[in-house]
């Protein structure tokens, strides 16, 4: 692969990046002596409290050093910094079954390497990523399966012909590039016997540490899209049978449970939660894995003397009012108007659907409480509601928390 260098796109005032004189189009050709190819270049090479940097403006060529106290950020956004877009046509692909007016980060298709390695996005694992992942020495990649069937994956990823994944995953184990799996079950193409066959693929795999299975996600903007259905309770009992045998296997000839299922699994079950224990070596509960557990785990054997109302998903709703039996506050589930009834995660909470239910709600209550899941970093909803603009609507304080453990 060659590489272009990359141009500085912006500058934050007061930066060390502009206090040493760097200015917008520069392009980062080295940092200590080590090629720059883009962000993740430089961030790998830039940890300590000094750096050198070697420039080009125009036809000159300079070195700039640049310092900064622990803690501040160089100041510098490189060009090629978005992350690549995703060219499959997945039949389960949530971005192409969003309702219009949600936040434009929202419809953002990614398939980035970098941003596996870096942030634990998922990928496809192509080809062309396997081999940069090489190239870089990446240690780790979070990979989204579906099925190891070539023609199969193909279909499920909406491309012509087949499309495989084991002799990319192959390759990167001879590289010793650890594998984090994904399988999102949809049923009627990836369950039953062609689960039972990828996860058997899987397991022989020695640099597939972890493999989270999670049920497809629909809502009701779905038209002109392939039908699709939602795992009856019947398929999800089938599925955490499945998951159950492996997990036993696992624990016999690997040591670790290796495999997990979504929370939402045993919810359309009407199972009971596992405990803690259960998910204890698992990293995947930005997948839904493992997040009713914790919840409850934190909450075990706690009082709760404060009050007031809390706004959540209906999946987590019914586990969050068991903790708070007794207690004085009350749990409200928000049916999500705006994604359809299939959609019961917290996560995807619109401001809309929040205001309309504290405003149907009769009891009398000063205070709602709603999940930090819901909003962005930047403390806006995906409908594009702040805090503040949901405070006005409702006429009631409210407090976003990250835990019902936080709660009084």
């Amino acid at each position: 692969m060659t590489f272009s260098p990359p141009s500085i796109l912006t500058i934050n005032p007061a930066s060390p990046a502009s206090r040493a004189g760097l200015r917008q189009g520069d392009k980062i050709l080295t940092c200590n002596g080590l090629p720059v190819r883009d962000w993740v270049d430089l961030l790998a090479t830039s940890s300590s409290s000094v750096i050198s940097l070697s420039i080009s403006r125009g036809p000159l060529r300079r070195i700039v050093n640049l310092k900064r106290r622990p803690g501040v950020h160089w100041g510098i956004e490189l060009s090629g910094s978005s992350a690549r877009s995703c060219r499959n046509k997945c039949i389960f692909c949530f971005i192409d079954q969003q309702p219009p007016g949600l936040r434009s980060t929202l419809a953002v298709k990614d398939d980035d390497v970098r941003y596996s390695f870096i942030n634990g996005t998922y990928i496809t694992l192509t080809a062309r990523q396997t081999d940069e992942a090489i190239s870089r020495g990446f240690s780790s990649l979070h990979v989204s399966v579906q099925t190891t069937d070539p023609v199969l994956r193909g279909r499920m990823l909406g491309l012509p012909g087949p499309v495989e994944i084991l002799p990319h995953i192959d390759k990167l184990a001879e590289k010793g590039i650890e594998v984090l799996a994904q399988i999102v079950e949809v049923p009627g193409w990836n369950n039953g016997k062609v689960l039972e066959n990828t996860i058997s693929d899987l397991f022989n795999r020695d640099n597939v540490t972890t493999l989270g299975v999670v049920p497809v996600g629909l809502t009701k903007w779905r038209t002109g899209l392939e039908p699709l259905t939602r795992p009856t309770r019947n398929q999800a009992e089938q599925t955490l049978a499945v998951i159950d045998r492996w997990r036993q296997k696992a624990i016999n000839h690997k040591g670790t449970p290796w495999i997990y299922p979504a929370d939402e699994f045993y919810v359309i079950a009407d199972k009971e939660i596992p405990a803690m224990d259960f998910y204890k070596e698992s990293s995947l509960s930005a997948n839904g894995i493992g997040l009713i557990a914790k919840m409850m785990n934190q909450c075990a054997h706690k009082e709760f003397a404060g009050n007031g109302v809390i706004l959540t998903g209906a999946m987590a709703a019914p586990f969050i009012t068991g903790i708070l039996q007794g207690s004085d506050y009350s749990v409200v589930p928000v049916t999500n108007a705006l994604m359809g009834p299939m959609v019961s995660v917290a996560g995807l909470l619109s401001g809309r659907d929040v205001i309309n239910t504290a405003n149907e709600y009769k009891d009398p209550f000063n205070q709602v409480f709603l999940p930090d899941a819901m909003f962005n970093h930047d403390g806006i909803s995906l409908d594009e509601y702040t805090v503040e603009s949901i405070q006005e609507r409702i006429g009631k304080k409210v407090t976003v928390t990250d835990s019902i453990g936080n709660l009084l």
